[in-house]
C-alpha cells in the first residue's frame, strides 16, 4: 500500500486539504504541526511515483505531450 503511486497522490492531497481546512477554521496550532511534517509527505511522494512508478512509454521526440495524442510529425506539417 505505501508503494503504491496512486495512494501516494491521493493520501498527499488529503493532507493538503486536511492542512487547508484547519488553517480555515482557526486550528493553527495543528495546522502547524501538520505543516512542519509536509516536506517529509513530499519526499514520500515523489520517491514512490519516481520508483514504482509506470513509465508511459511515450518519448519527446514521438509525441509532443504525453496525455494528448499529438505526435510531433504532425506539428511539423
Amino acid at each position: 500500500m505505501l508503494k503504491n503511486p496512486t495512494f501516494a497522490a491521493v493520501f498527499s492531497t488529503a493532507y493538503l486539504l486536511l492542512f487547508v481546512v484547519l488553517i480555515a477554521v482557526g486550528q493553527a496550532g495543528v495546522g502547524t504541526l501538520l505543516f512542519i511534517f509536509s516536506p517529509l509527505l513530499i519526499i514520500w511522494l515523489v520517491y514512490v511515483v519516481l520508483r514504482y512508478g509506470k513509465a508511459s512509454g511515450r518519448t519527446f521526440d514521438e509525441y509532443f505531450y504525453d496525455d494528448v495524442n499529438i505526435r510531433v510529425d504532425k506539428l511539423r506539417e
